[in-house]
């Protein structure tokens, strides 16, 4: 099984020969072969004011419970739960500065990416009782042992997740109507497994017919495009109305 991609190779020294139909060819090289892509577009906008602060926000918080309070009162024990909620997802905060001439913008940006990896879990022992079951006696009715016992175990578990977070912190300068483009946070994984008949899968020419080769891949490319444009009110106001502006 490669490490990536979910092929499985277990079943490659099998040999042997089959006359098949169209449709089982086809069948065959859509099992044997496969390619998934996935393209996710989110636009967003936010107007702001001349040097203004603004951010942008799309994630999903998911609660963890990472940690467990004893709690103790009069004649009564009891634990209370930590919860940590962390965010997945999206975030931009941005401030943007106009020139004196404007036309061009300065944007200060700093763009966060985070997501949730493996969450791994953890246990706690706690309470232990034992259902002692009932007796079993011998013929002379002298106690020989008990049936049905059972012992069972109460726990805390916590969960210890995985928080990945990406940050870029940058400034540029873009005209009215331009765009910046964030690049470069590219992900690759990449596995290669092979499986075969000892001796037979080395021979030159004929090794194909006795291994089977899996390769798994995964490439993920993230890219941010930021397009200001300058709004000035006494333009807009003009537009909205149909008077000109005073001068």
């Amino acid at each position: 099984m490669p490490q990536f991609g979910g092929f499985d190779t277990a079943t490659a020294a099998n040999f042997g020969f089959a006359i098949l139909s169209d449709i089982e060819v086809f069948m065959l090289l859509q099992a044997a072969q496969g390619d998934q892509r996935t393209n996710v577009l989110q636009a967003p906008k936010v107007t702001l004011f001349n040097g203004q602060l603004a951010t942008v926000q799309d994630t999903a918080q998911r609660p963890f419970v990472t940690g467990i309070i004893p709690v103790v009162g009069d004649f009564a024990a009891a634990q209370q739960p930590v919860v940590v909620v962390l965010s997945e997802g999206t975030q931009l905060s941005v401030q943007a500065v106009v020139s004196s001439d404007r036309r061009f913008v300065r944007l200060t940006l700093v763009p966060f990416f985070s997501r949730i990896g493996p969450v791994e879990t953890f246990t706690y022992d706690g309470e232990t009782t034992t259902d002692t079951g009932t007796i079993v006696t011998g013929p002379e009715g002298n106690e020989q042992g008990r049936d049905n016992t059972v012992i069972s175990q109460r726990g805390s578990t916590v969960q210890l997740p995985t928080f990945i977070s990406t940050s870029v912190s940058t400034t540029v300068s873009v005209p009215d109507g331009g765009t910046v483009l964030l690049g470069g946070i590219k992900r690759m994984s990449e596995g290669r497994t092979e499986r075969g008949v000892p001796m037979l899968s080395k021979l030159p020419y004929i090794n194909r017919l006795f291994k089977n080769v899996g390769i798994g891949r995964e490439t993920e490319s993230l890219m941010m495009m930021v397009t200001p444009r300058i709004i000035i009110q006494e333009e807009e106001e003009a537009n909205q109305t149909g008077y000109p502006k005073s001068q």
